[in-house]
């Protein structure tokens, strides 16, 4: 997981040279207010959201095995909850149709403001749009890269349904 102000994408380029297309994509949702709804961007695809907040009880952890995700909140306020995936319980298969996965469990809360982002890849667990005690609305943009197309690669050592 990483998590930083998209002021310093730079830092991640070199290990994730996919991450230009993505913070090039944001500006232009930020310069041209792009409608919510999805995008083709890069080697993969970003959805503009917005919405409003739910409590951490009303969702569940989701992991990802083709995409790996890289949000970026843009107005409001929005919380999240990370776990490493391998400490939560499955509360439903992986769906290759849908690449999710949904588990149960707790993981460390993180508030979001806007131009900062995060980037979790199969093994870290996340559970987005969330808040503490009222709801907040939000606009953001996630984008989802594929893992296989990136040129650093990863390994699914530690990834929980190919460990059985």
């Amino acid at each position: 997981m990483i998590l930083d102000k998209l002021e310093n994408f730079r830092y991640y380029q070199r290990c994730i040279p996919e991450i230009w297309d993505a913070v090039r994509f944001v500006e232009k949702v930020k310069r041209e207010k792009m409608p919510a709804g999805r995008y083709p961007v890069g080697k993969g695809f970003a959805f503009v959201q917005e919405g409003e907040t739910r409590a951490f009880d009303e969702a569940d952890f989701e992991i990802h095995k083709d995409y790996f995700d890289m949000q970026v909140l843009l107005e409001g306020e929005e919380m999240w909850e990370y776990a490493d995936a391998s400490l939560l319980q499955e509360k439903t298969p992986y769906d290759n149709s849908s690449d999710i996965q949904w588990l149960t469990g707790t993981g460390q809360k993180i508030t979001m403001k806007p131009g900062m982002f995060y980037i979790v890849y199969p093994t870290d667990a996340h559970k987005p749009c969330c808040h503490d005690k009222q709801p907040t609305a939000y606009r953001k943009v996630v984008i989802k890269i594929r893992i296989d197309k990136l040129l650093h690669g990863i390994s699914d050592r530690r990834i929980p349904w190919q460990r059985r």
